[in-house]
């Protein structure tokens, strides 16, 4: 049983970053140092979902379920918990997403624009919904890894309320590192007004190829302009087409290509993370 808490999670509101391969493969790299980690699909897309090989418009029950049950019936959230978390493997879950999670995006926007509350509870904050559901499962996991979607921005500020850590991933690329300060601002506001404990862990480099002079302009100029206020994970992630292959193979880069650079990227990743708790 944990007795501290590490949910992290993967932002950026730039698509194609690698969020959700990064969310995946932390994800597996901490379970194979040992530590029982819940994955959560925190985008309508349902990628995550798909990356571990479901099919996310067979979900039943999913993320959509248990902030809808949050929000009117917060004495029944256990229940729906255990009927949403998925076992991937011994010691590795999923609370997975499909387009329904669209609607309790919805919701929470209702909630959030006339203040409704369902319960009667006038301090209760519509982007704090999912802190209270994941408080039902923290002490049951050593990490909870968060993957964060483009679209429905109250999604992830719930998130980021729930978070401990923030990862940023961010493409070897110039036009994808300006979109930090975008994450940013939003980090910040999320720190001022619902989660003045949230940290962020680091800058993540992905698609990172070493020789091209392009990618290596872009680590140092990541580096200089942000290493001094934030870390910048020591290893990027490695540009591999074994890694793109993940997803419609519905495995981790350990499981597809363990050998593989990417698949050391990540292992350094997951050691940094250790390292925060």
């Amino acid at each position: 049983m944990s007795v501290f808490r590490n949910i992290i999670s993967l932002t950026n509101k730039k698509g194609g970053v690698g969020k959700t391969t990064s969310a995946l493969n932390l994800a597996s790299a901490l379970h194979s140092a040992g530590k029982k980690v819940l994955l959560v699909d925190n985008d309508h897309q349902g990628n995550l979902t798909a990356a571990v090989g479901l099919t996310p418009a067979e979900q039943k029950y999913t993320l959509a379920n248990l902030l809808l049950a949050a929000i009117d019936y917060p004495e029944d959230i256990a229940i729906h918990m255990q009927r949403t978390l998925l076992q991937i493997k011994d010691g590795l879950d999923l609370i997975p997403a499909n387009r329904r999670l669209a609607d309790a995006a919805a919701r929470l926007q209702v909630m959030q624009l006339s203040q409704y509350n369902a319960v009667g509870n006038s301090e209760r904050y519509c982007e704090k919904v999912m802190s209270e559901l994941l408080l039902s499962v923290t002490s049951d996991y050593d990490y909870i890894i968060i993957d964060c979607g483009l679209q429905h921005e109250l999604l992830t500020i719930n998130a980021l309320a729930a978070s401990d850590y923030c990862i940023i991933p961010v493409q070897a690329h110039f036009l994808a590192s300006e979109g930090i300060p975008n994450v940013l601002d939003m980090v910040r506001s999320v720190q001022s007004r619902f989660n003045p404990n949230l940290k962020i862990a680091g800058i993540l480099l992905t698609m990172y190829q070493s020789r091209p002079q392009l990618c290596q302009s872009v680590r140092e100029s990541v580096g200089e302009v942000y290493g001094g206020a934030f870390h910048v994970f020591e290893r990027p992630i490695e540009y591999s087409i074994k890694v793109a292959e993940c997803p419609a193979a519905g495995r981790s880069i350990f499981e597809h290509a363990p050998k593989n650079a990417a698949a050391e990227s990540y292992r350094s990743l997951a050691e940094e993370v250790l390292r925060l708790g």
